[in-house]
């Protein structure tokens, strides 16, 4: 395909919003371009944190674990199409950047389309299939109608929520990367005033709390859709179609980083299965643990975004000597973060518990969870800048092969293995720590092959600096 050799910085047609990253103080570059996405992840994190919230203190325990085992199967399905997003917005920014608008539309047709399409099919397998997935995950008889309620009525927001994850992800390849953001905010200020008003003014308990996600899903992809439809005459959303080439490439370069989401939510819903073993309170308390873990697991993850970005954009350009600069500050800025945010929410850990229980057992496994896992966060840190710079430079298989080994080889394994020998959720909290020693080993190599390797074969211009 002819656009593929094009590298977009360097055309004549460059939108207002882009940010060329191959040139200017790397720091300050890394803080702007992460804080949009920032801010969106944290408000996608409100959806989830606003339901456990007002379900926990309204509903109690039993609706609070129902939810969190309904919610599994909704991130395998989510997280794996939304890798597959990060193909489509590779091609998106290419065609941009090339001026190829004609091409460009197409390929934002296709996009929304392929989003159309696969929600309608997950939603339909979805609902045929929802009591054998909570069978499978041996979910307790006591939570299993509420889960099963919850899961069904969510599913029909996977149509909205696919086509909001790609509309955003061809807006921040054009370099709008406030509109979505803008969405996220009003449609999470609707999902919490909603909860409140189905959950707690009328108590509809769990299919209320699934009715204000649903509808705020709905608002966001509406939102996002109508942006794509009032982009410049020539590139914007007119209708939907399928044009095969875009089909192929955001397949071939998406893949890889869709598997490595699925493997991950693979290892947690086979990690839940051993979490059901210990009860309500058990299940509860994790899910109490990854609405506060949410507050540091986005800002990570968003500073992998960027220094992917930045990588991608100086590979590109030859300047081998601002990919090392960027990899040393973007590790510098995740490491003092992870261990400041890390240490705020361990040491606030007794007081936050309790916006979402008032059930002492619960608050004790979600405390526990806590103060095993955030200590060894910086490890994940680390990990989320292996796997940017490593991706950056075009390799997208290693990241997906890192998360196999790791997450759902040796997490498993260690589960399985010590489960039946010391039956305690201490053996499950220290999988993680563990796993994330394995795969930041991995990962280093990763780099030294993939990064470093191919930067020393390609010398610096001379008199090129890298300024921090």
């Amino acid at each position: 395909m002819r656009i593929l050799n094009h590298h977009p910085l360097h055309s004549g047609h460059r939108g207002a919003a882009e940010m060329n990253m191959t040139e200017g103080p790397i720091v300050p570059m890394l803080l702007r371009y992460t804080w949009p996405i920032l801010l969106s992840q944290l408000f996608q994190q409100l959806y989830n944190v606003a339901d456990s919230a007002v379900i926990g203190r309204a509903g109690g325990a039993l609706a609070l674990a129902a939810i969190s085992s309904g919610t599994l199967l909704l991130t395998v399905l989510v997280n794996f199409f939304i890798g597959l997003s990060a193909g489509m917005s590779v091609i998106v920014s290419q065609l941009y950047g090339e001026g190829d608008h004609r091409s460009l539309s197409a390929c934002i047709r296709t996009c929304i389309t392929i989003s159309l399409l696969a929600g309608g099919l997950f939603t339909a397998v979805g609902l045929a299939g929802a009591g054998a997935f909570l069978t499978f995950l041996k979910t307790p008889a006591d939570i299993f109608p509420a889960a099963r309620q919850y899961l069904c009525i969510c599913f029909f927001g996977l149509v909205p929520q696919l086509v909001y994850n790609v509309a955003a992800s061809i807006l921040r390849a054009l370099g709008n990367t406030r509109s979505p953001l803008y969405y996220l905010l009003i449609s999470s200020g609707l999902n919490v005033a909603l909860d409140l008003l189905l959950v707690v003014v009328f108590p509809l308990g769990v299919v209320g709390a699934a009715a204000a996600t649903l509808a705020s899903q709905i608002l966001s992809a509406v939102l996002v859709v109508g942006k794509l439809t009032r982009l410049e005459e020539d590139i914007r959303l007119r209708g939907l179609g399928i044009t095969r080439r875009y089909v192929t490439y955001a397949v071939t370069k998406g893949l890889p980083s869709g598997l490595q989401a699925v493997f991950m939510s693979i290892s947690s819903l086979v990690i839940r299965t051993y979490i059901n073993g210990f009860g309500y309170a058990a299940i509860a308390g994790m899910s109490v643990y990854a609405g506060i873990e949410g507050f540091l697991f986005h800002p990570l993850f968003s500073f992998g975004l960027a220094i992917t970005t930045f990588v991608g954009q100086n590979a590109g350009a030859h300047r081998y000597d601002r990919v090392q600069a960027g990899i040393r500050a973007s590790m510098g800025l995740a490491l003092g973060g992870s261990l400041l945010l890390s240490a705020l929410l361990f040491f606030t850990a007794p007081y936050t518990v309790r916006v979402f229980s008032t059930d002492e057992a619960v608050l004790r496994n979600g405390l526990e969870a806590i103060r095993y896992n955030f200590p060894f966060y910086f490890l994940y840190a680390a990990n989320q800048i292996y796997i940017g710079c490593i991706r950056g430079m075009g390799n997208t298989a290693y990241p997906a092969f890192t998360s196999l080994c790791s997450y759902c080889i040796f997490r498993v394994v260690w589960c399985a293995v010590l489960l039946p020998h010391f039956h305690d959720m201490r053996v499950i909290y220290t999988s993680y720590d563990a796993s994330w020693i394995v795969m930041i080993l991995l990962l280093y190599l990763g780099r030294r092959l993939y990064v470093d390797r191919p930067c020393k074969a390609s010398p610096p211009e001379t008199g090129s600096e890298a300024p921090l």
